[in-house]
């Protein structure tokens, strides 16, 4: 019985976090769509420094890109629209997440 009860709250869990949904210039991506889209912004800029203020058409042409982007990929102004995306989801100081002792990284950052 309690195996059945902690199945079921996992899979509650893991179905209310796929009903997360951000928002920007009339598309609608799913979170865990635009976090992938943030680690694959995040290895092209580690990779080449210098494309950080271009267009991210190596974006567009990764494998690796959800496919509720290639829609965005087809918009003039795709890398403010991505760009936008992964500043929704990034929060603006670290620290603001901290919730307790444990974060030390809050502790470091403010000395």
């Amino acid at each position: 019985m309690r195996s059945l009860t902690v199945s079921f709250l996992l899979t509650s869990c893991f179905l209310s976090s796929q009903s997360i949904k951000v928002t920007d210039s009339g598309f609608t991506f799913t979170l865990g769509a635009v976090k992938i889209l943030k680690q694959l912004m995040e290895s092209l800029e580690n990779e080449n420094p210098d494309l950080s203020a271009s267009p991210p058409v190596p974006l567009c042409i990764n494998p690796n890109l959800p496919e509720e982007f290639l829609e965005v990929c087809q918009q003039e102004d795709q890398d403010r629209i991505f760009a936008n995306l992964v500043q929704i989801i990034t929060p603006p100081d670290p620290c603001e997440i901290c919730a307790n002792a444990a974060c030390t990284g809050c502790v470091f950052n403010k000395i």
